[in-house]
C-alpha cells in the first residue's frame, strides 16, 4: 500500500481471501476500474482491523497489498511471478 506495515489479525485472512479471489477475476478480465476498487476495500480492511507496526525494524510481510493506484499490468505481473494460483494473498 506504501504506507508501511501492518499486523492483521487471524480472522481477517477469510475476508482477503474472497477479496483476492476478486482480484485476480478483475486482473483475468481486464477490469481496472474493479481492481482498483477491491484494491483499495483491501487496504481499508487492513487498516482498520490491524494494527500499524513501527517503520523500523522491517520484518518479512506474509502478503502485500497493492496501492489502489497500482497498474492493473503491474498487478498481473505480480500474480503471474507468484506462480500459483494464490494470487496476491497466500491460503
Amino acid at each position: 500500500m506504501g504506507e508501511g506495515q501492518w499486523q492483521t489479525p487471524g480472522r481477517l485472512v477469510q475476508r482477503l481471501n474472497v477479496l483476492d479471489d476478486l482480484v485476480m477475476g478483475a486482473v483475468n478480465t481486464r477490469d481496472s476500474d474493479l481492481l482498483a476498487e477491491l484494491l483499495e476495500e483491501m487496504a481499508d480492511t487492513v487498516k482498520k482491523a490491524g494494527t500499524k507496526l513501527p517503520s523500523e525494524p522491517v520484518v518479512l510481510s506474509d502478503l502485500i497489498v497493492p496501492d489502489p493506484r497500482t497498474p492493473l499490468d503491474e498487478v498481473a505481473d505480480w500474480l503471474q511471478e507468484s506462480r500459483t494460483d494464490d494470487g496476491l494473498i497466500p491460503g
